[in-house]
């Protein structure tokens, strides 16, 4: 119960002071429309009446802090990072790349400061029941959705040190100069009336007539919007004075979780949910060599881009940032040489990386690598790139296995990557992959190939067709795809990987026939024979049985027990073919 304050209990009577706030990013941020806690207790100052005018500038760093100032709210950066991420149907165009400066005007009327603690207040009844009642569901998937809506619904995070009041503001990329123009103390004299629309009478009283390129919005929170159109900011002021059903908050210093006001052991329950199984990691690729660094240090945030600093024998440093302007590296060599080679990889909305493909070297660094997009999209093979390479381990393949790419892990040393670890978000809502594994043979010596980049859609494609040529060893191989996609059947073919020398030979697989086990022979140094094997019969060998290393690979099985079947092939060629990763997958979807 509160103490003995008239003023205070107005306010708690008047003004929902404990009401989640869903941070959406394209709209800000959104109140809910009940409280989700009540205070149990209270103290001298907790809860404070002032009356203080107060105009603030902000300059955020792009459109979504733009949109969290405007509102009087922290950058996102600055907040506590959601476990349960954000809703895949409310990602903005944060990635806009909009040249200038951005800027807020803010004029609040403050009436009230809130400083309270979580030791101040317990939740409602009704919220528990929410949460108790998502966590009831059957399986994992239902429950993190049932979660997903609580928080959508009740809002993700609750002001605890804040400012309430009403706020009038103007937002925007300045049309010139990196800076609004003074305001006076004193505002200029007030526009009201018919002939005036808001943004008009806002930038009148705040001083920033002509001061917009582009105008992200004008915006009046709190008080009467009746009354500042119809008689001028003066009579909006007096709507705020003493009627705290008008309030608002107006300004907000610290934030915390929803989840963080339940109890331990239903807080427990659900943080599990949310991070148990939302955040995977891949395999590591190379040495720990240096000093290390955490891909998912900041949270559950969207890429952006992703910048690689690289020469043609390694990948010497990566910097990743996300929308709201955090950011991950880079860790030394593009500290130290931000002009130095290097490429962006840029995600527009909607964009994720969804493989990761890497190649390191036996001393200890990372040589190569490459992404993939759910868009089907791949970067270029960074660092080694299609050139003739020794020294390298064989390619590995960190899948997201549908999963988006939140971060990347590692180590470094002053020149170069010495380690890297995919780290997966599973909160992301994507087009369903096919489960890969891979197995590797020969030498890694020659040019890389990929042939990932042929299949028009990896979900259902299939190998129809093999070509290959020989002379004592595999020469040539060239393999053909076929894919359903924009509903259309896409037939397409790679290059030869290797030299166009020797007989040419075909094999031709039937509809419904598949790939499931590969064997043959090498020397350590180029394929002397392949010969694959299909759920229909054994195909005739490519090459001779000279090679003294021999391989005989089966299709492995998913985790779950379903059978696999060859998808397509990484490796190296030069005059031959020097080495293959066979990439299996489910059958296609």
């Amino acid at each position: 119960m509160f103490d003995s304050d008239p003023k205070a209990s107005q306010i708690l009577d008047s003004f929902p002071l404990l009401t989640g706030v869903y941070l959406d990013p394209t709209g800000g941020a959104v109140t809910a429309s009940r409280p989700a806690a009540v205070l149990h207790q209270s103290s001298a100052g907790k809860i404070r009446e002032i009356d203080n005018l107060v105009i603030e500038d902000i300059y955020p760093k792009n459109e979504l802090d733009a949109r969290y100032a405007e509102l009087g709210w922290p950058f996102p950066a600055q907040l506590p990072s959601r476990p349960w991420g954000v809703h895949p149907t409310v990602y903005g165009d944060s990635s806009r790349f909009d040249t200038g400066t951005w800027a807020s005007r803010r004029f609040m009327v403050q009436r009230a400061t809130i400083n309270i603690s979580l030791n101040d207040i317990r939740p409602v009844e009704p919220l528990v029941e929410a949460f108790e009642t998502a966590l009831c569901h059957a399986t994992y998937d239902l429950q993190f959705r049932a979660l997903q809506e609580v928080v959508t619904i009740w809002g993700e995070m609750i002001p605890l040190n804040a400012v309430a009041g009403a706020f009038i503001a103007v937002t925007g990329i300045l049309s010139h100069g990196t800076a609004l123009p003074h305001h006076a103390t004193t505002p200029a004299a007030t526009l009201y009336g018919a002939q005036y629309n808001l943004t008009e009478i806002l930038d009148r009283h705040l001083g920033t007539t002509g001061s917009f390129d582009r105008r992200l919005g004008s915006r009046v929170q709190g008080g009467s919007s009746e009354a500042l159109l119809s008689e001028g900011c003066d009579a909006w002021r007096r709507s705020v004075v003493g009627h705290p059903e008008n309030w608002s908050i107006v300004k907000v210093y610290r934030a915390v979780l929803i989840t963080d006001i339940l109890s331990a052991q239903l807080r427990d329950r659900v943080m599990k949910i949310f991070t148990g199984s939302i955040i995977s990691r891949s395999p590591s690729v190379g040495t720990p060599h240096g000093s290390g660094f955490d891909g998912s240090a900041n949270g559950l945030l969207t890429i952006q881009k992703i910048k690689i600093w690289f020469s043609e024998s390694k990948i010497q440093d990566i910097a990743v940032e996300y929308h709201g302007g955090a950011k991950a590296g880079p860790y030394s060599f593009g500290i130290e040489n931000p002009q130095s080679q290097s490429d962006v990889l840029v995600l527009a909305p909607g964009e994720y990386v969804t493989d990761i493909f890497a190649w390191h070297h036996h001393d200890g660094w990372i040589m190569g690598i490459q992404f993939v997009k759910n868009t089907l999209e791949l970067s270029p093979i960074y660092g080694i790139g299609d050139r003739d390479s020794s020294s390298n381990n064989p390619p590995v393949l960190s899948s997201g296995d549908s999963k988006a790419l939140l971060g990347i892990s590692g180590a470094y040393t002053s020149d170069s990557l010495s380690r890297i670890q995919a780290v997966w978000r599973s909160d992301v809502i994507m087009r369903r992959q096919r489960h890969v594994q891979t197995l590797f043979t020969g030498n890694t010596k020659g040019r890389v190939y990929n042939d990932l980049q042929y299949l028009a859609d990896p979900a259902n494609a299939r190998i129809v067709q093999i070509t290959g040529r020989a002379e004592g060893a595999v020469a040539s191989l060239r393999t053909t795809y076929v894919s359903v996609s924009g509903g259309s059947l896409v037939r397409s073919e790679t290059p030869s990987h290797g030299w166009d020398v020797g007989p040419l030979q075909t094999m031709i697989l039937e509809e419904g026939e598949y790939i499931i086990g590969v064997c043959g022979s090498h020397n350590n140094l180029w394929m002397h024979q392949l010969q694959f094997i299909t759920n229909i019969r054994t195909h005739p060998p490519f090459g001779t049985e000279n090679g003294y290393v021999k391989f005989n690979f089966s299709a492995p099985k998913t985790i779950d027990g379903r059978d696999m079947v060859l998808h397509y092939m990484v490796g190296t060629s030069g005059g031959c073919l020097h080495s293959a990763m066979f990439v299996w997958a489910e059958l296609p979807l």
